[in-house]
């Protein structure tokens, strides 16, 4: 069988790396379609070079007495399918949020796909840099910016206080600024508001 050996080359891969090569030859391609079933072609790839990346990092960590590599590669794999998947759900809800907030709705079919595109990659681009922020800044910005309150509401509103609030925005407005090479993070309709 040929798992039978898997532990003598992990064991190999401790002190000489290039033994782990076998390991990545002879379980690649299982591993792929693992991911595949799960996350499909776009991200399988990245996500098995990711599961043999981190196996090979924790090569002392491997149980010498199991004959056979595959299923603890796989659980390495399952993890980071899971954080995967995660992530994408997390995306996804961020960027039907930002479209509820915004109000743009999707692009209408007589739209040209290019701008179709552009304005998928931009939403989907502040999603992700938003996803990055932590909740509490990000839920002030809508408040501020999107639902319009002053800087005082938005301190009622989350039982946080007014200075709090301010430090957050300014924080997080100077850190997209930064991301997106824009200027003025605040509301096409209106200025940003910081009447207590």
């Amino acid at each position: 069988m040929a798992t039978e050996d898997d532990a003598a080359l992990m064991r190999a891969a401790q002190t000489d790396p290039a033994s782990f090569g076998t390991i990545f030859d002879r379980h690649f391609p299982t591993v792929y379609r693992f991911c595949e079933r799960r996350v499909g072609r776009s991200m399988a790839e990245d996500l098995a070079g990711e599961a043999f990346r981190r196996a090979f990092e924790a090569l002392d960590s491997y149980d010498l007495s199991r004959p056979s590599a595959l299923p603890w590669l796989y659980r390495i794999a399952l993890n980071l399918v899971r954080d995967a998947l995660r992530a994408r759900a997390a995306e996804d809800r961020a960027y039907a949020r930002l479209h509820a907030l915004v109000g743009t709705g999707w692009p209408s079919e007589d739209d040209q796909a290019a701008r179709r595109a552009e304005a998928r990659a931009d939403l989907a681009v502040l999603a992700r840099l938003l996803l990055a922020e932590p909740e509490e800044d990000v839920e002030a910005l809508f408040l501020n910016v999107w639902d319009g309150l002053s800087y005082l509401d938005v301190a009622t509103a989350l039982g946080i206080p007014v200075g709090t609030v301010r430090s957050r925005l300014s924080r997080l407005r100077h850190r997209l600024e930064e991301h997106l090479g824009i200027e003025g993070i605040d509301s096409p309709s209106r200025p940003c508001k910081e009447q207590e």
